[in-house]
């Protein structure tokens, strides 16, 4: 069942100085009695004129829970702009606060950015990132104001979708209807429970309902507090959709290289491959292992799936086991004969030239911008969600190459988003997932 817990009320926090980085301006908010720690970061780049969207995200480490949480919520409201009310947000907590602290602070996010009209998700995870940094202990707070859209949240227990929140102002069938308007997209983000065996099928599920759906999000450690609006859910996933005509291009960094050949699967029995090209899987595995360049041979290996009669991009699964006739059980996963399937090395050189060409491909999609945005630094925002035992310069690198549009999200224990356009999203493993977010451009009849 969810629970629901009241927020005390506190002081209101100081206002801060304003600082320049990297040659923007952007607001930087300190609380006056904290040392650096104590201090919270809002990336809210100043804008020229009114935009149509906004997005701010900020970053505390204040040791109070409480104190955090406003100071983030000040700093994303600030980076908003005023007179702008937030559409969503997204909410995540990591380090050592008290639970009932954190029980209270989805509800105490929301009164402090609008109330019930602001959606609210997010989650207590192993390091969030916002403003200009990450952080392992504090909060790290993430907004938009996206005029013109409609949003829902949800809570699941199983596969079959469930019911729409009350109060949401879209039902299941606005959000199937919105495929047949031109220019409609539905974003969805989603956050699960790692006992939660049923996000794989509820991610298909979401997707033939609504072909245009784009999800984002991961898979939190097990018994992590979920936020939904003003409750907390310790089993099963939330997600929050939102409807409109806008833009979500999604890009994804992946941690490890594929070698050897492309294989299908002939023979499978839940989560074990036991046959590739009609052979025993193991032995098969052993002799393209063996082929391989001495370099890559002492990498960590995983197996690769993807759909049929593709050559990838591959789902990644760590190896289990063994089994004694020859099968190879891998971490949960939906197997399906006939897909392809291909070994994996963990890279971390290839890893890093790869993360580069990715947020070269995010710089450019943050330029895709409409008209009527141009000059507006934050009308296009970003969220990255990425392995928290992967590479954390992530974040920093696209800060660098995309300044002015801020970034906010979390490192997990699993990432989801699609691995290609339009395809459904898949839960993913030592991945950076990087979602952009802009306004769509109206095209121009002749």
């Amino acid at each position: 069942a969810l629970e629901r817990a009241d927020a005390a009320p506190s002081p209101r926090a100081r206002a801060s100085p304003r600082a320049t980085t990297t040659g923007r301006r952007f607001a930087t908010a300190a609380r006056d009695d904290g040392d650096d720690d104590d201090r919270a970061r809002a990336t809210t780049a100043r804008t020229t004129g009114t935009p149509s969207y906004a997005f701010a995200s900020a970053m505390s480490r204040a040791t109070s829970l409480e104190d955090a949480v406003r100071a983030c919520a000040r700093d994303v409201a600030r980076g908003l702009g005023r007179g702008r009310d937030a559409t969503w947000a997204q909410l995540f907590v990591c380090g050592d606060y008290d639970e009932d602290a954190v029980a209270r602070a989805g509800k105490l996010t929301r009164e402090l950015l609008g109330g019930t009209s602001v959606s609210l998700v997010g989650a207590v995870v192993r390091g969030g990132v916002g403003a200009e940094g990450m952080t392992e202990s504090g909060v790290a707070l993430t907004a938009a104001a996206m005029p013109g859209t409609t949003t829902a949240t949800f809570r699941a227990t199983k596969s079959a979708l469930p019911a729409i929140d009350d109060g949401s102002a879209c039902s299941w069938v606005d959000l199937a209807k919105s495929c047949e308007n031109e220019g409609e997209t539905v974003g969805v983000t989603v956050f699960a429970d790692a006992s939660f065996e049923h996000v794989g099928e509820l991610l298909t599920r979401l997707h033939v309902a609504m072909p245009n759906s784009v999800a984002l999000g991961g898979v939190v450690d097990e018994g992590s507090l979920m936020f939904l609006n003003d409750d907390v859910v310790r089993r099963g996933a939330v997600a929050l959709l939102i409807r409109g005509e806008f833009e979500l291009d999604t890009h994804v960094a992946h941690g490890a290289r594929p070698v050897g050949p492309v294989m299908s699967l002939t023979h499978a029995h839940d989560n074990a491959v036991l046959e590739l090209d009609d052979s025993p899987a193991h032995p098969l595995l052993l002799e393209t292992l063996e082929q391989l360049p001495e370099n890559s041979k002492s990498l960590p290996v995983m197996l690769g799936l993807g759909v049929s009669g593709s050559k990838g991009p591959f789902v990644c699964r760590d190896i289990l086991s063994v089994g004694e006739t020859g099968g190879v059980e891998v971490a949960s996963m939906a197997l399906q004969e006939g897909d392809v399937v291909q070994l994996h090395v963990r890279d971390g050189n290839w890893a890093k030239e790869h993360a580069n060409r990715v947020i070269e491909k995010c710089a450019d999609s943050a330029k895709k911008v409409s008209s009527e945005e141009l000059g507006s630094e934050n009308s296009t925002g970003a969220m990255i969600f990425a392995c928290g035992n992967g590479n954390r310069m992530h974040a920093s690198n696209f800060r660098e190459r995309v300044p002015g549009t801020p970034l906010g999200g979390a490192f997990l224990r699993s990432e989801i988003a699609p691995l290609a356009k339009g395809r459904a999203s898949n839960v993913l493993s030592h991945t950076s997932t990087i979602g952009i977010y802009r306004k769509r451009k109206k095209s121009v009849s002749m």
